[in-house]
């Protein structure tokens, strides 16, 4: 199949992801079907409250170690790792390391 026909993208720019180090939260591109941004948590901090989206989202850990926290259970994610939360469950991510955390999110339908 075509990967375009499957995902009908709005524009074919490349995104630079690394240049969005720092970026406590920030959506980067999206379609009407999904969206990608990035995350930086200093040592020690979180990403707020707990939420809850109404789709899946995903995590993919580009530096750092990062504590998701979701229904209760808690994962470790380290440099290189991805988890899916999946819609409806009430999650929080953390900074447990003492090195900055950066990463990748994805959400599936768009949530923001």
């Amino acid at each position: 199949k075509c990967l375009s026909c499957v995902l009908p993208f709005r524009s074919m720019d490349i995104l630079n992801i690394t240049k969005e180090k720092g970026e406590k939260f920030k959506i980067l591109a999206g379609t009407d079907r999904s969206q990608i941004g990035v995350m930086t948590i200093g040592p020690g901090e979180d990403s707020g409250p707990k939420e809850v989206h109404d789709g899946d989202q995903v995590i993919y850990v580009i530096e750092g170690e990062a504590d998701v926290e979701f229904e209760g259970e808690h994962a470790a994610l380290h440099e290189g790792e991805a988890l899916i939360i999946p819609a409806g469950a009430d999650h929080s991510i953390k900074n447990n390391g003492i090195e900055t955390l950066f990463f990748l999110t994805f959400y599936a339908p768009p949530a923001y």
